[in-house]
Formats: structure tokens, C-alpha cells, sequence
């Protein structure tokens, strides 16, 4: 059982359906499509929603940069036979947004972040490190109250 903040209890298996019902209104899975006179309709995205999702990804992106500059200044390092060998966290250059309708008038665009995650290695500290892994990596944000928000 857990508690809920309004002191209500709940099994873990209610907790789990709240959730994926969110998800599934948050991303429009399966909803309907609302008539065209309703305030609920949402044919085109709104471009205020899409400029503020624009500015929203590259705030997101500068902080995941600043991030890599951290990861990098503190590495993890692994003793080896010949070398140390030296790894961090990093990300790629590009990235993409996705503005998507929800239907819903509370959060009525979700944006969609997508980038890249890579994983540095070096064999020694000041030398040349290459990617070792990439993984592709998917934020996804509400429109709400006139902001995005994580």
C-alpha cells in the first residue's frame, strides 16, 4: 500500500494504472480526436508553444553541456597493464525537437527532445579520446500553464 499526499491509500497495482493513464493522455495514445468547433481541438501546433520549446531544448542543452564539462574534469579511471584507461560521459552536437498535439486543454503539446549520449575513453590523461558507445537518448516535456516543464 502507499499513501498518496491527500492521505489516501493505494495499491501499488492503482499507482501503476494512474501513471500509464497519464502517459497515455500525455502522449494522445489512443484518444480520440475532438471535434473541430470544440476548445479541445488542436489542429496545428501553436507556434508560441513552438518558439518557447525551441529556447526550452537549448537552455536543456547547455546545461547537458555543462554537464559533459564536469563528467570530463572528473573521469573515471581504471587501472590497466600498460595504461590507465580514462572514460566520461559526453553528448553529441545535434539534436532534435518534436512538437506533438495532445488533445488535452490542461497540457495541450508534449516536446520532444532527442539526442545523443556518448561515452568517451582515453588510454592516459591529456591524450586523445574517441567514443566508445553512443546511445540515442529521448526527453520528453509538457506544455503547461504557458511553459514547458520536465
Amino acid at each position: 500500500m502507499i499513501r498518496t499526499p491527500h492521505s489516501t491509500l493505494v495499491t501499488m497495482k492503482q499507482a501503476i494504472q494512474a501513471v500509464v493513464i497519464t502517459a497515455i493522455a500525455l502522449l494522445g495514445i489512443g484518444a480520440t480526436p475532438a471535434s473541430a468547433g470544440s476548445p479541445a481541438a488542436i489542429s496545428t501546433p501553436d507556434e508560441s508553444a513552438r518558439s518557447a520549446l525551441s529556447i526550452f531544448a537549448k537552455t536543456w542543452m547547455s546545461k547537458v553541456e555543462s554537464s559533459e564539462a564536469q563528467n570530463r574534469q572528473r573521469p573515471t579511471v581504471r587501472p590497466g597493464a600498460a595504461h590507465s584507461l580514462i572514460t566520461y560521459r559526453g553528448f553529441g552536437d545535434d539534436y532534435k525537437v518534436e512538437l506533438r498535439p495532445t488533445g488535452h486543454p490542461v497540457s495541450p503539446f508534449i516536446g520532444i527532445l532527442r539526442y545523443t549520449e556518448q561515452v568517451y575513453t582515453c588510454q592516459e590523461a591529456g591524450s586523445d579520446c574517441s567514443v566508445a558507445s553512443s546511445v540515442p537518448v529521448t526527453e520528453i516535456f509538457r506544455f503547461q500553464d504557458g511553459r514547458w516543464v520536465y
